[in-house]
């Protein structure tokens, strides 16, 4: 297991609410950890203020292939929850809506 330096520049993130922690490349991929948190917004049925409720269980999407490596992105999304109406939710990110639209449409083709 080998950790690795400038990892966004090697996967070009350029979303800033993603935080890596950890990088290391093993025999079979390269396994990066990182916690998705932005500030919160505010609830889109109330319109109360929400608050920063927790860590949920860490989400893992594959990503490009580096020289012939899979990388793999293990991320913790941080639930919120309103004051008002007692709803939740989760974070997202454009990496989570991109991914899921290429497996839709690779699914349908």
């Amino acid at each position: 297991m080998r950790l690795i330096k400038n990892t966004s520049e090697l996967i070009e993130i350029k979303d800033p609410n993603i935080i890596i922690s950890l990088v290391f490349e093993t025999d079979t991929h390269i396994e990066i950890q990182a916690k998705l948190d932005y500030p919160a917004p505010s609830c889109p049925h109330c319109q109360g203020k929400m608050i920063k409720y927790d860590f949920q269980i860490s989400s893992k999407l594959p990503l490009i292939k580096q020289a012939g490596t899979p990388i793999v992105l293990c991320f913790e999304k941080r639930r919120f929850q309103f004051k008002s109406c007692q709803r939740a939710t989760v974070d997202a990110t454009s990496i989570v809506e991109t991914q899921i639209s290429s497996i839709n449409w690779l699914h349908n083709s």
